[in-house]
């Protein structure tokens, strides 16, 4: 790693020891309250190593990110390069971590029930976990549905929960505590509810596949089969290769005790209203495949 990267974080995601650092002193405290629910003593000496240097001392928002065993990778400006770095941060721990299955999805835990909402990017699953946070849930994480099948439970992934400055407005309570913008736009821990309590894992009770409806569009929440449900879990995972035939017996495992639903949403608060209101009247097993 490049010498100028400075001070280091020590954290630890999913068991994989990393070593974070930024070459602007500035930027580091900002990934630091990104990451300030994961971070350790000090540095392991097996750690992944992960660095945002300068790219060029006569362009000052010019960065290059580096993380361990990955090709390094050029941004053009601050956002990009925090993108950047949350990606690629996300793949080398998965790498590193080969023995839970990973999803793209967001996972939380409200009145009691692990909720999972996958879906591919700009399906609204990480403004309606804020949603459901707002109303008292509990978060686990935004965008990675760590499965562990030795518990059959999801694992936390402890990053702060971003959003896209289009969707801030949905949160006025929150106003003045987000941090950043555009893709590099996060909600600190501690603005979170019981934000020093972050959970660290939960069984899944309910799959909610989430679909913006757009502008004018007609809110809908209707239940789907586990058989559907699992379909959409595979087309949003993340190492489903690296496990082969095992993968679906992890993804039934996931499903089978849980209910199972369409979101197609609007508002992202009353699309919690509307699961709050169908999670406790709807019969376990109305969903069967």
């Amino acid at each position: 790693m490049s010498a100028d990267c400075g001070r280091r974080l020590a954290l630890e995601l999913l068991d994989v020891p990393v070593g974070l650092s930024c070459a602007d002193p500035a930027h580091l405290e900002r990934l630091e309250l990104c990451y300030g629910r994961s971070l350790r003593d000090s540095v392991a000496a097996d750690a992944i190593v992960a660095c945002i240097e300068r790219r060029d001392t006569a362009r000052p928002d010019a960065w290059r990110v580096r993380v361990s065993d990955r090709e390094p990778v050029e941004a053009d400006d601050w956002v990009s390069a925090i993108r950047t770095l949350n990606h690629e941060l996300m793949h080398g721990v998965m790498l590193r971590n080969r023995s839970l299955y990973y999803v793209h999805a967001s996972v939380v835990r409200h009145r009691g029930l692990g909720l999972l909402l996958p879906g591919l990017s700009q399906a609204g699953k990480s403004t309606l976990a804020r949603a459901f946070v707002a109303a008292g849930a509990d978060y686990l994480s935004d965008e990675l549905f760590a499965f562990d099948p030795a518990t059959g439970t999801a694992r936390s992934f402890p990053r702060a929960p971003k959003i896209r400055d289009v969707c801030a407005a949905y949160f006025p309570g929150f106003t003045g505590r987000f941090v950043g913008m555009g893709e590099a736009r996060f909600l600190p821990f501690d603005a979170l509810p019981g934000g020093d309590e972050l959970r660290a894992s939960t069984r899944i009770d309910a799959v909610l596949l989430p679909r913006w409806a757009g502008a004018g569009g007609e809110p809908r929440l209707a239940p789907v089969t586990r058989g559907q449900a699992l379909l959409e879990l595979t087309a949003s995972s993340l190492n489903f290769g690296t496990h082969r035939a095992q993968s679906l017996d992890f993804l039934v495992d996931v499903v089978r005790d849980a209910r199972a639903f369409t979101l197609e949403w609007t508002d992202p608060h009353r699309a919690v209203r509307d699961v709050e209101a169908a999670l406790g009247n709807a019969p376990v097993g109305a969903t069967e495949a």
